[in-house]
């Protein structure tokens, strides 16, 4: 029994050295520009007031989101699409409006002044080549999919699937032989330890025992990267555990809505109907999005059923052709694991309300952990096979 013990974790910790080799350099990545991108909002605005913060009349008259979408669209050349209307018209801050161009390599996204319509600016959403303008998006584009397409998300999605079974090997080999729980957990108090008898014994222990602390959050990160990117694996384990949201409508041609405003009028009478008969509260409108390929409009709300205050997840589809209700998407509070989903995913962006800046702080910080992690084991490998060892220093055992 020892023996096939022994064997099981000599091949664990093989695979934890393996695996971690193969994916230091992209969690470093990962990990430096989700530092980042913990404050990206802030940043992006610091860095371009002069698209985000247009100067308005403290006694301005408050925007029309319609009004500005469609003087925008018929402004811009012809073919281009305004499908998504920003709502959340905050005093001091431009609306940005995502569009589609009517030719590859034209700009998407448009910075509109709330009150004139005028357009203050525009970019190729994380071109870096636009200076920068382009810098937070771009390192957005770095942290999910390596700035590489589809082609990226697909290799992230396959490093976060590995990271999540990394996450429980590396706990795994960690854990004293089978005794008594007093007897176990006292064994086991020492992986949580950091030494500094020397540079190796703080290197090692300090690896090990901060990934002990923090492995919650090392696993949020590592299985919500499977949920953005690798939703074909995602996707049939939640299902198998409950999850129903993300099931969209069939897809079926539709052309442009006639009216906008019919729609938003629509959605809101939709969702306060919705909101009553669910038991829970409106909180603030977002946007108003157009899918042609699924023939639906998406009116997205923040509502007491969401965790964060950053972004609304509550989502009333509706038929673009006749303005039916189709389906209501709660982020919380119907489905376990689809509130499960939600919570890990807001863990990850750092949005979650009740954490405000402090959690986005705590972000950052578990940011330059990943990375820090990931850059000490590549150490720890190289320093173990080149033997650079000291006489006087512990012959620690790995795990």
């Amino acid at each position: 029994m020892a023996g096939r013990q022994a064997s099981l974790r000599a091949a664990l910790v093989a695979a934890h050295r393996i695996v971690g080799l193969a994916l230091a350099a992209f969690l470093v990545v990962a990990g430096s520009t989700g530092t980042v991108l913990a404050f990206g909002r802030e940043l992006d605005a610091a860095l371009n007031p002069d698209l985000f913060r247009p100067s308005v009349a403290a006694d301005a008259a408050p925007p029309d989101p319609i009004a500005l979408r469609d003087a925008l669209e018929a402004s811009l050349p012809s073919g281009t699409r305004v499908d998504a209307i920003p709502l959340d018209t905050r005093p001091g801050h431009a609306l940005a409006f995502r569009v589609v161009p009517a030719h590859d390599g034209a700009d998407d996204e448009y910075f509109v002044q709330p009150v004139t319509g005028a357009v203050l600016g525009s970019r190729r959403w994380g071109d870096l080549g636009q200076g920068k303008k382009n810098l937070v998006p771009f390192v957005f584009r770095l942290h999910t999919s390596l700035a590489l397409g589809t082609v990226g998300e697909w290799l992230l999605g396959v490093v976060a699937l590995l990271w999540t079974l990394d996450c429980v090997v590396a706990a795994a080999i960690t854990w004293p032989s089978p005794a008594p729980p007093r007897t176990w957990l006292r064994r086991w108090r020492p992986a949580w330890l950091v030494r500094a008898k020397s540079l190796f014994s703080f290197l090692f222990t300090w690896h090990r025992a901060s990934g002990l602390w923090l492995w919650g959050m090392l696993f949020v990160f590592a299985w919500s990267g499977v949920a953005m990117n690798l939703e074909p694996v995602y996707r049939p384990i939640m299902r198998s555990l409950g999850s129903e949201a993300g099931e969209p409508a069939p897809a079926r041609s539709s052309p442009p809505p006639r009216s906008y405003r019919t729609l938003l009028e629509r959605a809101r009478r939709v969702a306060a109907e919705q909101a009553a008969a669910g038991g829970f509260a409106l909180l603030s409108e977002r946007r108003l999005v157009y899918e042609p390929e699924r023939g639906i409009v998406r009116y997205q709300v923040r509502s007491s059923r969401d965790v964060s205050d950053r972004y609304a997840s509550t989502t009333f589809e509706l038929d673009a052709a006749t303005g039916e209700w189709v389906r209501t998407v709660l982020p919380t509070g119907v489905r376990a694991a689809d509130t499960f989903t939600t919570w890990i995913l807001h863990l990850h962006f750092g949005s979650v309300a009740a954490g405000g800046v402090p959690y986005r702080a705590f972000v950052l910080a578990m940011g330059l952990l990943v990375a820090a992690l990931s850059a000490s084991g590549v150490l720890l490998f190289v320093r173990r096979k080149l033997r650079w060892r000291s006489e006087d220093e512990p012959r620690l055992r790995v795990g």
